[in-house]
């Protein structure tokens, strides 16, 4: 690797740029600029376009290009007067004589008077086209005393009258109220009666232990278990149920979203009998 082309890989690095994002910004293939960083010149398509490559390649990585040029003057392949020189192609001249202008502008003025003679004629062939439709006939018969009037009447639509809708039934919200205790048993009174409710258990303060029976307690066991915290149950419920709670205070229980008030302790079990109202 040449001094030159370290140095250009080098700042090429610092800015963190790719020889794909430096082929993109110069439009130099990969391999010249490679062959660059490398100082092996042989492989550019010429001398001619060493000097042009280093400046565009300088430039795209923020050095400046005049400066390295001078600086690593003799890491540069030396150009011969006539070697690798590119003469560009000249493009040859179109002489064209005054007799074939003449005949083009001719030739223009013809097809653009016979494209507006066309659009004339396409529009007189539409009209034309139109005008050879006949008008509605008109009856112009006068009206005689033995004339039937004509039945001017506009039959109305029959009309059907809509059906009344039924009521809408009226929704008793369902409330839990204590009624008494008996024993060790909290009776509470569920309104309205229903053939079934759904009966919702959270354990919010703590763990506790919840038993639920449908019916009484010589009914259907539901639930059985110890409730972590955070966790809940929903269970259907008849008109009557049974509940044994281990800590209230940590425990909110609801029926069909109506709260049952259970106290706040958490030192005392507490047995529930839920009744609907009869």
């Amino acid at each position: 690797m040449s001094e030159l082309g370290e140095v250009l890989k080098k700042a090429r690095l610092e800015r963190n740029l790719s020889l794909d994002e430096i082929q993109e910004q110069t439009k130099i293939r990969k391999r010249y600029l490679e062959a660059l960083e490398e100082g092996d010149f042989d492989v550019l398509p010429g001398k001619f376009y060493v000097r042009a490559f280093i400046k565009n390649y300088a430039e795209a990585i923020g050095l400046d290009a005049e400066e390295v040029l001078k600086y690593y003057e003799d890491d540069i392949p030396k150009l011969h007067p006539k070697a690798d020189e590119v003469i560009p192609a000249r493009k040859p001249q179109r002489i064209r004589s005054a007799s074939s202008e003449k005949f083009s502008k001719i030739l223009v003025n013809v097809l653009l008077w016979g494209f507006f003679i066309l659009i004339i004629a396409v529009l007189w062939y539409y009209l034309a086209l139109n005008n050879k439709s006949e008008p509605n006939e008109v009856d112009n018969t006068p009206i005689t005393q033995n004339s039937e009037a004509p039945d001017t009447t506009v039959d109305e639509p029959e009309t059907t009258p809509e059906p009344t809708p039924p009521p809408t039934p009226e929704v008793v919200p369902t409330t839990v109220t204590f009624v008494e205790k008996v024993g060790e048993d909290d009776i509470y009174t569920i309104i309205p009666a229903a053939d079934a409710y759904t009966l919702s258990v959270v354990a919010e303060g703590g763990d506790s232990w919840v038993e639920v029976y449908d019916g009484n307690k010589s009914g259907t066991r539901l639930y059985y278990a110890t409730m972590k915290k955070g966790e809940s149950k929903s269970f259907t419920i008849s008109n009557s149920a049974f509940i044994v709670i281990g800590r209230p205070g940590d425990v909110k229980m609801t029926v069909d979203e109506a709260n049952v008030d259970i106290g706040d302790s958490i030192k005392k079990r507490k047995r529930i009998v839920l009744k609907a109202a009869q």
